[in-house]
C-alpha cells in the first residue's frame, strides 16, 4: 500500500485523499493547524510549522511520495528535505520555485515565448517610483509572492492613485512587487493538464470562470469560446507543463482580451478551485487524475459529459448570516433538483470570503444551469 503525503490538510488535500483512498493508498497529512479538515481523515497526521525542518523531515521519511495543496512553502527547505530523505515531491521544488513567485512566473513565460502581458519587476522604492512614472494607466500592482483571492493586488487608474498608495507600500515593506499591464477581459478561462513521470499528458476541457470581488464566483462547462480558442489554450497549457517538467497537475489561468488575444495570467501546480466541476461534469475528476499520477496508474484524457454545468463557491458569509460558525442549513436542497453536488469542507470556523464549500448544477441549457445555481445561492442565503 503506497503512502502518499500531502502538505496542507484543507479542502484540496481532503478531496485528493478521497481519490487516493479509492485506489487503496494510505494518506499522511501535514498542517500547521491541529483541527484542519484533513486531521480527521486519517490517523497519519503531522502537525508543525512550515519552517520546522525536523518535523517535515519526519513527515517525508514516513511517505513514499509527497505533494502539496498550496504553494507557499520554502523551496530551499523542501529541496533540502527531498535530497536528505530521497522521498520524491510532485510537482518538484523546481516547479514551485517558478510558480510561487509572480516575477519568476512572468520571466518563465517570456523566456519560453508563451503569451504574457507587459510587466515590470519592482524590488525597492526607486523601482516603484520609476515604474509609476513610465507605466500606462490603468495597471495592476501585485505582491510577487503570497496573496490569493485578490489579496496583495491593487488596480491603479491614475498616477494620483499610484502616488497615494506609495506610502503604504513602502511602510509595510511589501517588496518585491510586480506591475502588470491591465488587460480588458472578455473571458477568464483555466486549463488543467496532467503529466506523469514518463512525460505522458492528459487534458481536461477548458473551464470558463467568473470572478467577483477577486474570488471565483462560478465555473461553467462547456466554456463559451470557439473551438479554435479552446485548442490554442490547451496547446499553451500543455507546452507550459512540458517546459516546467511537471509531474502532477498544472493549472494555467488565462485572460482572453476583448480583442480575442490570449494571455497566461498565472499557474497553480496543484488541483484548482475551478476544476472542482470535474467531480460531476467529466469522466475523470482532477483528484482521481492526480491520484493516478501519484500512484503510477495510467492516465487518459478527461471527457466532458453531455449537458451544461455550473459550479459555485459557498463562502463563509452565508454561515455568518445564519448565526452558525460551522454548520450550514441544507434543507433547501430538496427545492433545487438541478443541484447534483454540494460539498462542505469541514473547516473549523466560518470567515467572510473564506471558501467553505461548493455546489454543482446541471441542466440541458447553459442559462438554466446558471439560473439553478443562482436559485440555490438565494435559498442558502435566506433566513432559516
Amino acid at each position: 500500500m503506497k503512502k502518499v503525503g500531502i502538505l496542507g490538510a484543507g479542502q484540496l488535500g481532503c478531496m485528493l485523499a478521497d481519490s487516493l483512498f479509492k485506489f487503496g493508498a494510505e494518506v499522511y497529512f501535514y498542517d500547521t493547524h491541529k483541527n484542519a479538515p484533513g486531521a480527521f481523515r486519517t490517523p497519519h497526521f503531522f502537525c508543525g510549522e512550515w519552517n520546522d525542518k525536523e518535523q517535515l523531515t519526519a513527515f517525508f521519511s514516513a511517505c513514499d511520495v509527497v505533494t502539496y495543496e498550496f504553494e507557499n512553502v520554502s523551496v530551499e527547505l523542501l529541496d533540502s528535505i527531498v535530497q536528505n530523505t530521497r522521498t520524491p515531491l510532485y510537482p518538484s521544488a523546481k516547479v514551485l520555485e517558478v510558480t510561487q513567485n509572480r516575477i519568476s512566473e512572468k520571466n518563465f513565460l517570456l523566456e519560453n515565448n508563451l503569451p504574457v502581458c507587459q510587466f515590470t519587476p519592482i524590488f525597492n522604492k526607486i523601482d516603484l517610483q520609476n515604474a509609476f512614472q513610465s507605466t500606462f494607466f490603468p495597471c495592476i500592482l501585485k505582491t510577487a509572492t503570497g496573496g490569493y483571492d485578490g489579496k496583495g493586488q491593487w488596480k491603479l487608474n491614475s498616477i494620483d492613485e499610484a502616488k497615494s498608495l506609495m506610502p503604504q507600500i513602502i511602510s509595510e515593506e511589501k517588496f518585491p512587487l510586480i506591475l502588470e499591464e491591465f488587460i480588458p477581459i472578455y473571458k477568464e478561462v483555466s486549463c488543467v493538464i496532467a503529466r506523469n513521470k514518463k512525460g505522458e499528458t492528459a487534458q481536461f476541457p477548458v473551464f470558463e470562470n467568473e470572478h467577483r470581488n477577486h474570488i471565483l464566483y462560478q465555473t461553467l462547462l462547456p466554456a463559451e469560446i470557439s473551438k479554435e480558442v479552446e485548442a490554442q489554450v490547451q496547446k499553451i497549457a500543455k507546452e507550459a507543463c512540458h517546459k516546467l517538467n511537471v509531474t502532477g497537475l498544472l493549472t494555467t489561468e488565462f485572460f482572453i482580451s476583448q480583442k480575442n488575444k490570449i494571455y497566461v495570467n498565472e499557474f497553480a501546480p496543484r488541483p484548482h478551485n475551478s476544476a472542482h466541476i470535474t467531480n460531476i461534469a467529466c469522466s475523470i475528476s482532477q483528484f482521481d487524475m492526480f491520484a493516478r499520477i501519484l500512484l503510477d496508474i495510467p492516465i487518459s484524457n478527461s471527457v466532458l459529459h453531455q449537458n451544461f454545468y455550473c459550479m459555485g463557491n459557498i463562502l463563509g458569509d452565508i454561515y455568518i448570516k445564519q448565526g452558525h460558525s460551522k454548520n450550514l442549513n441544507l434543507n433547501s436542497w430538496n427545492q433545487n433538483p438541478d443541484i447534483i453536488e454540494i460539498r462542505l469542507y469541514g473547516k473549523e470556523r466560518a470567515v467572510e470570503k473564506r471558501k467553505m464549500g461548493h455546489f454543482i448544477a446541471v441542466h440541458n441549457s447553459r442559462n438554466n444551469a446558471i439560473a439553478a445555481a443562482e436559485k440555490l445561492r438565494k435559498d442558502l442565503d435566506a433566513p432559516n
